[in-house]
């Protein structure tokens, strides 16, 4: 693949940034800001209200840009997929990688920039492989009991991506790499923090042009081995935030992103013979936002937190005849476009003036506009606005012991939603409203020293989708307009502490109970008398319980470490379909050795069990160990190297069965930050 004017662009920015902010550096008179807490955007989180309030949801977790760094998690599934009850996925056949929150795919757990809902209008489903995180400061994942502020459909949790804000008068960090299958990487974030006002600006690139299969895959018809066919990829990314701080509490900012992808979809290469190789490519996978977020504290106990959106959403899929992507002719080839947006807002009043008491009030919009297009078909547009309303409470009783009480009701109005009828000419769907109403509690107690104790339960919806109401998926199954919301009764209880002051310790036990969970039933078909086609229905019921284990901290002065547990049991109550994707067992540890200030290094270790690629059980993903380990060194302050192996036991293993993961890989990196 040819590259790009970006990379060039990207990596020229860099070298002159290494070259010449070495002096802008040393002329800072600030020190260097609070490892964990540095940069970070306090408009963009949502489980907090202000710079004095301390984080009170302690079932929260978090992954900082220092994690990310460290483990090279170059995008946010990767990331968020370390946490213990979160788990990275693939969508085989479109090439996405996706997460699950215990259980609960995107369309359930969505996901937030700053607070704003990003997540695809269409079917919720955005492909976090796009999302790169070297312009994050931290990664926010609520699991269960997630907080009503976020709005609505975090029936089993939100992602709340958190960008960058500048604490000094000049800052940045920089950084290019290679790794094997011509991947290339850069990035660049620079900022400015000037009292009463700052700017902070990044971009990053990266461009592969495949991946390399393990030595151990089996080739198939559709997969030779060596290097994946059809596994490139390409994303760039640029943001910019301009803000506004006339004094110590108050605070206004207005935010762009811009993300342009390209990539290519593999083939099946499993062994299932039911199963057919598609030929995709996606020219484009684009994405655009802009946002303003502001709080403004009046009269001594109140403030006003403000947020107002326009997301634009566009890509195109291409399904070709065969392996040379070059002609579609065939019935099963198209071409199909996709153009969507969203827009919105959101209120939040928080008040202190009732004692022992911080209340929150929010209102939330949100209007999703979808238009797709097949090639030889007219435009068809869907339109829902959803808006939600939300009340929380966070009453100190004593001391050691707090409830945080909160509950929010949320409506969906179709506006929309056109078909097409057998002459290709624009009809309306019935259109409906749903609504929902979403109670939760939690009580927290603290024990001597730093450890919390906490139970909680919630009853969180999610609202169905325009695809989940409108799709003909392919033309094998029909529309249901009347879908009703999921609900789903979340428990949980859970311990943390921190021992000796080195060793971090944190446990969850949790459970849930869904109902009206959405699932294909099989039904007459109307177009076709005497034969039968899918539909979505609420017909679903689902239990899941499991656990999770976290804990870290320092073995000796020059030896850290950590290990995470995570186990989940579903049982679909309703037949004897497989809940896919979701392995039962997850578990992690990693070691850091540094047995100088300058050198270091560090072994990473994934396990995951099998898990059901299809709802029959007849694919399965098998259970895997992967080992990554590198090198790092610091020669100079602020200036970094580090070269390493992912996979390095060149395992093959697939999330998706029949669409397995790159084998051993090399990269090395360089990078500057001051």
């Amino acid at each position: 693949m040819k590259r790009g004017l970006g990379i060039r662009c990207i990596c020229g920015l860099v070298v002159l940034f290494l070259a010449f902010s070495g002096a802008a550096a040393a002329r800072e008179a600030g020190g260097e800001a609070k490892k964990g807490d540095a940069n970070v955007f306090k408009l963009g989180e949502v489980e907090v209200s202000g710079k004095k309030e301390a984080v009170k949801n302690v079932t929260v977790d978090k992954v900082s840009s220092e994690e990310m760094r460290l483990f090279n998690a170059d995008n946010v599934a990767e990331a968020a997929g370390r946490l213990p009850g979160v788990n990275m996925s693939a969508f085989g056949v479109r090439n996405e990688r996706m997460v699950y929150v215990r259980g609960f795919d995107l369309k359930h757990a969505p996901i937030f920039l700053d607070g704003i809902p990003i997540y695809v209008p269409y079917d919720g489903y955005p492909d976090l492989g796009r999302f790169t995180t070297s312009d994050l400061s931290e990664i926010v994942v609520s699991k269960g009991f997630t907080s009503v502020l976020y709005g609505p459909n975090t029936m089993g949790g939100a992602i709340n991506m958190v960008s960058r804000r500048p604490e000094k008068t000049f800052e940045g960090d920089a950084g290019a790499g290679y790794g094997t299958g011509g991947t290339y990487r850069a990035h660049l974030n620079l900022g400015t923090n000037q009292g009463r006002w700052y700017v902070q600006a990044g971009g990053s690139y990266i461009d592969s042009d495949y991946f390399p299969l393990s030595d151990s895959f089996d080739p198939t018809p559709a997969e030779d081995g060596k290097r994946r066919e059809n596994s490139y990829y390409k994303d760039e990314s640029a943001n910019i935030k301009i803000g506004f701080t006339p004094n110590a509490e108050d605070e206004y900012a207005l935010s762009y992103i811009r993300q342009h992808g390209v990539k290519g979809s593999p083939p099946y290469a499993g062994t299932d013979t039911s199963q057919t190789a598609r030929y995709w490519q996606w020219p484009y996978w684009n994405k655009e936002s802009v946002y303003f977020t502001s709080r403004t504290e009046f009269q001594a106990p109140f403030y006003l937190k403000t947020g107002a959106f326009y997301d634009r959403f566009w890509n195109s899929l291409l399904s070709f005849d065969d392996a040379t992507y070059s002609t579609i002719t065939r019935k099963y080839a198209f071409r199909s476009d996709y153009n969507d947006h969203t827009f919105g807002g959101s209120v939040e009043v928080g008040t202190e003036a009732v004692r022992s008491n911080l209340i929150k009030l929010s209102l939330r919009y949100k209007n999703d506009i979808h238009k797709e297009w097949n090639e030889g078909k007219p435009i068809q547009t869907f339109q829902d606005c959803t808006l939600s309303a939300g009340l929380e409470d966070t009453v100190t009783i004593s001391e050691e012991l707090y409830v945080i009480a909160g509950a929010s009701y949320d409506m969906a109005d179709t506006v929309e939603a056109e078909d097409l009828d057998g002459s290709n000419q624009r009809v309306d769907f019935e259109m409906e409203r749903t609504a929902a109403f979403n109670p939760q509690l939690g009580i927290f107690y603290t024990l001597p020293g730093k450890g919390v104790i906490h139970a909680a339960i919630s009853r969180k919806t999610r609202i169905p989708s325009i695809k989940d109401k409108f799709s003909y998926r392919l033309g094998t199954a029909i529309p249901n307009p009347g879908l009703d919301p999921e609900k789903s009764i979340n428990y949980e209880i859970g311990y943390q502490n921190t021992f000796f002051g080195r060793f971090f310790f944190k446990t969850t036990v949790f459970h849930n109970n869904i109902t009206d969970y959405i699932l294909q039933a099989t039904v007459p078909d109307p177009s076709n008398p005497g034969s039968t086609t899918l539909q979505n229905q609420n017909i679903g019921k689902v239990s899941q319980y499991g656990a999770e284990v976290e804990v870290s901290g320092a073995l000796l002065d020059v030896l850290e470490g950590g290990l995470t547990y995570a186990y989940i049991h579903q049982n679909n109550r309703t037949n004897s379909n497989k809940l896919t994707n979701v392995p039962a067992a997850k578990a992690g540890g990693y070691l850091k050795c540094s047995p100088a200030h300058f050198v270091s290094g560090l072994v990473d270790v994934q396990y995951v069990s099998k898990m059901y690629s299809s709802s029959n059980g007849v694919r399965e993903a098998g259970d895997f160990t992967v080992v990554n380990a590198k090198l790092m060194c610091e020669p100079v302050k602020g200036i970094t190297a580090e070269a390493g192996l992912d996979n390095v036991f060149d395992r093959n293993y697939a999330l998706d069965e029949g669409f397995p993961e790159p084998g051993r890989t090399m990269f090395a990196n360089i990078g500057y930050r001051f």
